[in-house]
């Protein structure tokens, strides 16, 4: 709720914020972006320093195949890949690396 408080006096005085990006956001730091601000990756609640360092380390390797490599690489477990999943961060990945005959459709 206090979080909460916080974004709307930003938004009553101009600020917009960005969508994380896996591929730009930082683990421990918000960044400014075309005049926007990207939160970072540790303030997803449920996900500590260690876990955001991870992930942002494991984005620099290139784009993820699926939630599945996303886990191994990055080394979190399926909590962090569903909360991810969940806020859209991770929407357009699949869930495994085997194609379907309907992803080709």
């Amino acid at each position: 709720m206090k979080d909460m408080r916080i974004v709307q006096e930003m938004y009553a005085r101009g600020f917009d914020f960005l969508p994380i990006d896996l591929f730009r956001v930082q683990a421990n730091r918000f960044q400014i972006i075309d005049g926007k601000l990207m939160p970072s990756l540790s303030s997803v609640e449920g996900l500590g320093g260690k876990a955001a360092e991870s992930i942002v380390d494991a984005a620099k390797d290139g784009p993820f195949l699926s939630r599945q490599d996303f886990r191994e690489r990055a080394k979190v477990g399926q909590t962090v890949s569903d909360k991810l999943h969940d806020l859209g961060i991770l929407a357009d990945i699949p869930e495994s690396n085997q194609l379907s005959i309907f992803d080709m459709m």
